[in-house]
């Protein structure tokens, strides 16, 4: 399989299983300071790791990865937004329709080809997140909770867009590191930091959040998007939320329907075909010689 859709399968693992630990969290602690935690924590981590392999040359790129670093911390707060309002179904259903839209972003505005086989898996991922997800169970139409879904499916795009962009500008780590950096100011501006009253339980979760949730996924998206096209990447990413279903299943005994188990089954089926779609590119451009 290509490494960048390993890649980005790997982060869609890790957030999915991250997307548990802080919905355990929310029970206890406000999901406004996770988000702002999780930043502050990425950058505690990524920021010297970067300093120290002399990754910190922005080649006059800061005031892009300052706007990446606002894309970030604006696209945690709104999906939490809409989930906290709308429900985890038909939350995270909104944001993982971004692929569609970064498809339709690369087809008609940078004028890209797509390939047919990427807008059918982008389609069946997209409908297979909704059916694993049940997002018709919505008891009430919440105008904010709708306003924060669509803003997290276009921030989410946007990160997509944006990284794939950087990623052929700069190193992996340097992007991210300045992204979360600034994400981690940002949120230290807007919520003055405060040391929560929690259990050392809690305290270990908000750090797996942070960490292995937050700053190791975030990591790998970026090289993915270095290696596969961001509309690829973002159908590939929509295994995160079959993750995080199974997850809730096996850590919370959140039963899954037959329903549900067909929705996941469709979004790999999408994973299957974004592979073939990859490995066909590849094989074309290896084997068939170009005419200019």
């Amino acid at each position: 399989m290509q490494r960048g859709l390993v890649l980005t399968m790997v982060a869609a693992t890790l957030a999915g299983i991250g997307g548990v630990v802080a919905a355990d969290v929310f029970t206890t602690v406000d999901p406004t300071v996770v988000a702002q935690y999780r930043s502050v924590i990425a950058a505690f981590v990524l920021v010297p790791i970067a300093y120290r392999r002399r990754m910190t040359t922005t080649a006059g790129r800061l005031p892009q990865l300052a706007l990446f670093g606002a894309v970030i911390a604006a696209l945690t707060i709104t999906f939490y937004w809409s989930i906290d309002r709308l429900g985890v179904g038909p939350g995270t259903t909104l944001q993982f329709t971004a692929p569609v839209a970064v498809l339709m972003w690369i087809r008609f505005v940078q004028r890209r080809s797509v390939p047919v086989r990427t807008w059918v898996a982008a389609a069946i991922a997209v409908t297979g997140t909704a059916v694993m997800l049940r997002a018709w169970d919505v008891d009430s139409l919440d105008p904010l909770g709708l306003l924060a879904g669509i803003g997290s499916m276009v921030l989410y795009a946007t990160y997509l867009l944006f990284g794939e962009h950087l990623g052929r500008r700069l190193p992996d780590l340097t992007i991210i590191s300045y992204g979360f950096a600034f994400s981690a100011l940002i949120w230290v501006v807007v919520l003055p930091p405060a040391i929560i009253d929690a259990s050392a339980t809690v305290w270990i979760q908000i750090g797996w959040v942070g960490l292995m949730a937050t700053a190791v996924p975030f990591l790998l998206m970026v090289m993915a998007l270095t290696r596969v096209d961001s509309g690829r990447v973002g159908v590939v990413a929509t295994l995160e939320p079959v993750v995080a279903a199974i997850a809730a299943w096996v850590f919370l005994g959140q039963a899954l329907s037959l329903v549900q188990v067909t929705g996941g089954a469709m979004v790999i089926a999408s994973l299957i075909v974004v592979q073939r779609a990859v490995a066909s590119v590849v094989t074309q451009d290896s084997s068939i010689p170009r005419i200019t």
